[in-house]
């Protein structure tokens, strides 16, 4: 390890989930055609060769490590513990340079993605594709975030637009006919990110590049954005009632303002979704309002639903696990009868809607579309 430059002066940009802002010095390089950068202060940047160590003392930018590239999380981790000896990757930011942005979600064979979306590959694969653009948590940190319960816990975010534009375009080539759609943020959150760390171009870009390649992009977020063209996305915006989200996902917007956000890109021509949830139970009178604030607004065309559940590995579990949670589609949930009941409730709330679940139990909620409860598909992240 080498470090180039004067001596750690204190912490970079402050937010709510990141102490520290490690950058890919790649991201340096003109072909990687990076966006907001310049609006990022970085407190370490990570060189893996010679070209990018010049790269970073060319443009006076200090505190540079020399590694191996594949090690960046690691050996970034143990500098940032000389600085600090309390330092996790809890606190840290990863800015990236992304080398494969478009993939298959490859749902669970057990959930309705992985049984009830469209073949994705030459090989009979279910699910959807989705951009690795934001890895890891998103700054909300909900609680019931399944991101949560992943193993490898950092938070990454790739800022190579260029790259990503030259790489959706070839994918679109390759298979025009199966890639419509591509999730911006499956799993991560762009544009949560990008509020916090103000660099709104940074999902203008993402965004023009995807619908440049004939590709719909869809963004779902908690946090609002204002002034983005939409016009040929697919949005959606992650909802709850303010009493629930105070207490269990306390940095997300408030859902006026995320309802605004999705009126204004279904005005601009984006088609639109509400994911609604997860829901709690006990709290259907504030669930019954915000129902009546989605049909006033217009934006009760289609919902989403998400019910309540965990990772095998999330730390909320054993408290939930004695209300009755029991393991099915990979998931802790509350058990089919009371699903049911969730959906008949909020199918009475929105009798005209296309409702759809999320990740919801694949062989526990087919009959539920035989009853007109809930459709098949397409869910929040197709068109």
């Amino acid at each position: 390890m080498e470090n180039i430059g004067g001596s750690h002066s204190g912490g970079g940009k402050m937010t709510r989930t990141a102490r520290w802002i490690v950058a890919d010095a790649g991201l340096l390089k003109p072909e990687a055609g990076t966006v907001g950068l310049d609006k990022v202060r970085v407190d370490l940047w990570i060189a893996h060769d010679d070209e990018e160590r010049e790269l970073v003392l060319a443009t006076d930018l200090k505190h540079a490590l020399a590694e191996h590239r594949g090690k960046t999380v690691g050996t970034a981790m143990e500098v940032l513990r000389e600085w600090d000896h309390e330092t996790t990757k809890d606190d840290v930011l990863f800015l990236v340079r992304r080398v494969k942005f478009v993939s298959a979600f490859e749902a669970p064979e057990g959930t309705t993605c992985g049984k009830w979306t469209r073949v994705v590959d030459n090989w009979g694969l279910k699910g959807f594709f989705k951009a690795s653009v934001a890895g890891g948590w998103c700054p909300v940190r909900c609680q019931f975030c399944y991101l949560l319960g992943l193993r490898y816990v950092y938070q990454a975010l790739a800022l190579n637009v260029g790259e990503y534009a030259q790489q959706i375009a070839r994918k679109k080539a390759a298979q025009p006919k199966r890639l419509t759609v591509v999730n911006l943020g499956e799993t991560g959150g762009l544009l949560e990110w990008c509020v916090e760390l103000g660099i709104p171009e940074l999902v203008q870009a993402y965004v023009d590049a995807t619908v440049e390649a004939g590709v719909t992009p869809y963004i779902l977020t908690k946090r609002a954005l204002p002034n983005l063209d939409l016009s040929k996305a697919h949005v959606g915006i992650s909802l709850n009632s303010t009493s629930v989200s105070a207490s269990v996902s306390p940095g997300a917007d408030g859902p006026g303002i995320l309802l605004d956000f999705l009126a204004d890109a279904k005005r601009q021509g984006a088609s639109t979704v509400v994911r609604w949830g997860p829901i709690f139970p006990g709290y259907d009178i504030l669930y019954e309002s915000q129902a009546k604030r989605i049909h006033r607004m217009g934006l009760a065309d289609r919902i989403t639903v998400d019910l309540l559940r965990f990772s095998n590995h999330h730390r909320e579990v054993p408290r939930w696990r004695d209300r009755g949670f029991v393991f099915r589609a990979h998931k802790w949930q509350e058990p089919a009868p009371v699903q049911r009941e969730r959906f008949a409730w909020v199918r009475s709330l929105f009798p005209e809607a296309v409702i759809t679940g999320c990740k919801l139990d694949a062989e526990a909620a087919l009959p539920w579309v035989r009853e007109g409860l809930i459709q098949a598909m397409p869910c929040a992240c197709w068109v």
